[in-house]
C-alpha cells in the first residue's frame, strides 16, 4: 500500500509543478505605480522600473521627479524560458556622473494558475514599493 502510494506521488508531483509553470508561455506584466520612492538628494526622484524574466530585459520610461510615479505600462515577454521574474527600481541621475540609484530589487515565483492578473508589491529603499501585475498565457 505505501509502495502504492509513493509511486502515484511520483507520477503525480511532476505534473502539479509544471501546470503552473509560466516557461514556454507569453508573459503580460503591468508596471503600474509607486509609492514614496526616494532619491539620492533633497529632489524627487526619477525613477524607472526594469523587468527581467530569463535572458529577456525591458524597462520603463523614466518619469522625473516624481516620488509617488504612475507608468501603468505594459510590457511583454513571449516564450519566457523561466518562472522567475527578477524587479528592479532604480533612479535615472542625469547630473554630471550619470550614475544611476539602485532603489531595490524584488524576485517573484511566477504562476500561471488562474485567469487573473496577479500582483506583486516590490518593496524598495525608505519602505518605498512599486506595483506590478502579470499573467502567463
Amino acid at each position: 500500500m505505501k509502495l502504492a502510494v509513493f509511486v502515484s506521488l511520483l507520477v503525480v508531483l511532476p505534473f502539479q509543478a509544471l501546470a503552473g509553470s509560466c516557461v514556454g508561455k507569453t508573459v503580460d506584466v503591468w508596471v503600474a505605480n509607486g509609492h514614496g520612492l526616494t532619491g539620492d538628494g533633497l529632489q524627487d526622484p526619477d525613477p524607472y522600473v526594469v523587468v527581467k524574466i530569463g535572458e529577456d530585459t525591458q524597462k520603463t520610461r523614466v518619469i522625473h521627479s516624481n516620488a509617488n510615479p504612475g507608468w501603468w505600462e505594459k510590457l511583454t515577454f513571449y516564450q519566457v524560458t523561466s518562472d522567475f521574474m527578477r524587479i528592479e527600481v532604480w533612479e535615472a541621475d542625469e547630473g554630471l556622473r550619470g550614475d544611476d540609484d539602485h532603489l531595490g530589487t524584488c524576485m517573484e515565483l511566477m504562476d500561471s494558475r488562474g485567469s487573473s492578473f496577479h500582483v506583486v508589491q516590490c518593496t524598495v529603499k525608505d519602505s518605498g514599493f512599486v506595483k506590478v501585475f502579470y499573467k502567463c498565457y
